[in-house]
């Protein structure tokens, strides 16, 4: 980490660090009054006052002029490295933000970007994944920095054109209001979206698909498509227009186009119903089998079960 060396300033010694440091508490005094008159914490009139001064710390000026009645006197700051200066600062936060994750598990990264400086390619800090994670994404890395400290020029050129009406600021909102409008393929991506959910919820199969040209072929899935507009063609999204899709989207969105789940008898359950409309139940077949495995049996005390029960022994009796 490198070192700042402020070679303007003169050697001090004991007495001058404590009569500074009486000065400052004298100053803290006066500061912790005038919170209590504005009546807020005297913590948050500490983080103001450090504030204040950090813009003369960094600021990109490195000398004023004060005009006084009689004469104008040059102010020079000490010989003071901007840059270095911020990158330790930069510095110092990444370390502890590093620290941080190693003692808690809390996973970071910032970026940092010096808009006075044109040279100046951004600061990222952090952890490692945090700064792996910021160079991997698609807009990320040297570009993503590069976009972002555009962003903030053009916001504070944007800012210094109109500083003192505040109400310049509120027509955004209809801007912001057609922005928000979704466009064409935003639309169609939605709508496929949609009905694919939706495909699946109904008939309860994770890899459905929807068959846009043949949506007869639902039925393999045990779901029909309702409320799909006469006027429109049975068309894969990407082959209608924004204004189909749009008002399909709509239509699926209220509910009148949906899905619905069909329930076709299987063929198992049909036959049975057939044997017992012919006056076959089931239930006598399955009383024969159970008298024939159980014909060298007891017979059944039930008056009903008695007549099937004894009829095939009786055959057995006359075969042998």
């Amino acid at each position: 980490m490198q070192e700042l060396s402020y070679k303007d300033y003169s050697p001090v010694d004991g007495l001058f660090l404590e009569r500074f440091e009486a000065f400052m508490d004298k100053c803290l005094m006066e500061l912790q009054a005038f919170s209590e008159r504005e009546e807020r914490s005297y913590e948050e009139m500490r983080i103001r006052a450090a504030e204040w001064h950090s813009k003369y710390l960094f600021s990109p000026k490195v000398s004023a002029s004060a005009t006084t009645s009689t004469t104008t006197v040059a102010i020079h700051t000490p010989n003071f490295d901007r840059t270095t200066e911020t990158r330790n600062i930069l510095i110092q936060v990444s370390r502890a933000l590093e620290s941080l994750g190693e003692t808690c598990g809390i996973q970071s990264f910032f970026l940092a970007v010096d808009l006075h400086d044109i040279t100046n390619e951004g600061f990222l800090g952090g952890t490692v994944e945090g700064r792996e994670f910021w160079r991997g994404l698609r807009s990320g890395g040297e570009h993503g920095a590069t976009t972002f400290k555009q962003h903030c020029i053009k916001q504070l050129q944007a800012s210094a054109t109109n500083p003192v009406e505040p109400e310049a600021s509120m027509p955004p909102p209809p801007e912001q209001g057609t922005a928000k409008q979704p466009s064409a393929k935003s639309v169609k991506l939605e709508l496929y979206e949609s009905i694919r959910k939706s495909l699946r919820s109904v008939s309860g199969i994770r890899n459905a698909e929807m068959k846009w040209t043949q949506p007869e072929r639902l039925c393999i899935y045990g779901v029909c498509l309702v409320g799909w507009p006469p006027d429109i063609p049975a068309q894969n999204p990407s082959s209608l227009n924004s204004n189909q899709n749009k008002r399909l989207l709509e239509l699926f969105q209220n509910g009148t186009l949906k899905f619905v789940k069909t329930f076709v008898t299987p063929a198992m359950d049909i036959g049975t119903d057939t044997n017992s409309i012919a006056g076959q139940p089931p239930v006598e077949e399955e009383q024969d089998v159970f008298t024939w495995i159980n014909m060298d049996g007891i017979p059944a005390r039930d008056a009903d079960c008695e007549s099937s029960e004894t009829r095939p022994v009786k055959r057995l009796r006359a075969q042998e």
